[in-house]
């Protein structure tokens, strides 16, 4: 399942970008990934629909802009933990559950 919503992103994206995706290449690197994610007990990897097409409408023009992100959030998390520890927990769940 994952590897045909990561073909329908790539497509979809393709088509605007006016690029060819070759499925057998998206399928080794899904897999290498997903071999490699093993053997550190990661999740599954998978294509993000939602990421993608924010990073798309954002002018993203590189994979760099994941690695930003993260960056972001974790420093959210550390910088303003404090700020944080007021916020009722069901709060904090139903931003998660969205």
């Amino acid at each position: 399942i994952g590897f045909i919503e990561d073909i329908a992103i790539a497509k979809s994206f393709a088509r605007r970008g006016k690029y060819t995706v070759d499925a057998s290449q998206e399928l080794l690197a899904l897999g290498a990934a997903n071999v490699l994610g093993s053997l550190f007990h990661a999740m599954p990897v998978t294509g993000s629909f939602s990421r993608t097409a924010v990073n798309n409408a954002s002018g993203a023009a590189s994979q760099l802009s994941g690695v930003f992100t993260a960056l972001t959030v974790l420093g959210a998390i550390f910088l303003a933990q404090p700020v944080f520890a007021f916020i009722p927990k069901p709060a904090l769940a139903a931003v998660i559950m969205s």
